[in-house]
């Protein structure tokens, strides 16, 4: 196995402050730490209050900036806003409660769309496209953070580390790049080179990302790479990454190992699964699945007048309204 390629899986039921840095020491985080060192860590806020199986848990976020305070000052906690404009990252922040954390710790917490950006450029099929990000994460970022949830999603399978950084996007109608989706978010994930500790109290089943069933799993997981976490979570709950397109496409891209070997880790993924995954998609995923990776579709059905008015209104009629994001008492 790959001592360049690291994934460690520790137990947080006892103590989630020992298990976050018995894990970063482990994979090596800490060690690439100094005082001068610019930390981002990118939470997966999908919803705008904590919700189990479905965003950081805000104790994760501040056990892990307790730890790494010790090392460095420079922290800044980063998320843009929700996809299609539905709560600003400013909202999210707030329902976390990380605007307190970031006066309590002195650091940072940054919504990415308010910051400056640049194209990074990729390809697709046979053509060249372009995406922004921010120039903070590109430059003037020495270790960035990403702490995903495992979930399984209705459109993509699975939402592991990948996927956590279409939330570094600055724009919340970066739904229109979805049919590049595969292609954007390996591009991504090689420019922003992200480690990776997630949030495994609990994991969703079922459907995501945003609406499941929560399984409390009391894990944290470090790994040195997302191709690595994502590899070997997926093979820990039992949801094959062959099912998973993005996944896919980033074994063919050579940034995520197909063999499980390629990987170096201290506990194998069959005796860490405690629940096998399953997807199951309702009516309204379905109808959106029509769209997921068609530029026409998507533009027709999220930014046409006939789309936002007469299509929804259907849509609403056929499967009733989204239900008003409320935080869990």
């Amino acid at each position: 196995m790959s001592d360049l390629r690291k994934v460690h899986l520790v137990s947080s039921k006892e103590n989630l402050s020992q298990a976050i840095k018995i894990a970063l020491e482990a994979t090596g985080a800490l060690a690439r730490i100094s005082p001068d060192s610019r930390i981002a860590l990118k939470p997966n806020l999908t919803y705008p209050y904590y919700k189990q199986g479905v965003t950081t848990c805000p104790l994760f976020i501040r056990e892990l900036v307790k730890l790494l305070r010790e090392y460095t000052s420079h922290i800044a906690i980063v998320e843009s806003d929700g996809g299609y404009g539905a709560w600003s990252a400013d909202e999210a922040f707030a329902g976390h409660d990380l605007f307190s954390l970031g006066k309590e710790f002195g650091i940072e917490v940054v919504n990415l769309c308010n910051e400056e950006r640049e194209n990074i450029g990729f390809k697709s099929g046979w053509r060249n496209y372009e995406l922004p990000l921010p120039t903070r994460l590109l430059h003037e970022t020495d270790l960035f953070i990403t702490l995903p949830v495992p979930k399984i999603h209705c459109m993509t399978g699975l939402t592991l580390s990948y996927k956590n950084q279409w939330g570094c996007i600055p724009d919340p109608m970066r739904l229109r790049r979805h049919y590049i989706f595969d292609d954007a978010i390996v591009a991504i994930n090689k420019r922003l080179k992200p480690f990776v500790l997630a949030d495994g109290s609990y994991f969703l089943d079922r459907n995501g990302p945003m609406y499941g069933t929560p399984v409390q799993m009391d894990l944290v997981i470090a790994a040195t790479d997302a191709g690595s976490f994502d590899r070997y979570t997926s093979e820990l709950m039992g949801f094959s990454w062959t099912r998973v397109s993005h996944l896919k496409r980033a074994v063919e891209l050579g940034d995520m190992p197909a063999d499980l070997n390629a990987i170096s880790y201290n506990v194998a993924p069959a005796d860490a699964s405690q629940h096998k995954f399953h997807l199951k998609r309702t009516v309204r995923n379905g109808i959106a699945l029509t769209g997921f990776k068609s530029r026409f579709i998507t533009w027709f059905g999220y930014e046409s007048w006939f789309g936002r008015v007469v299509l929804h209104a259907i849509l609403y009629a056929v499967v009733g309204k989204p239900v008003k994001p409320q935080a869990e008492s």
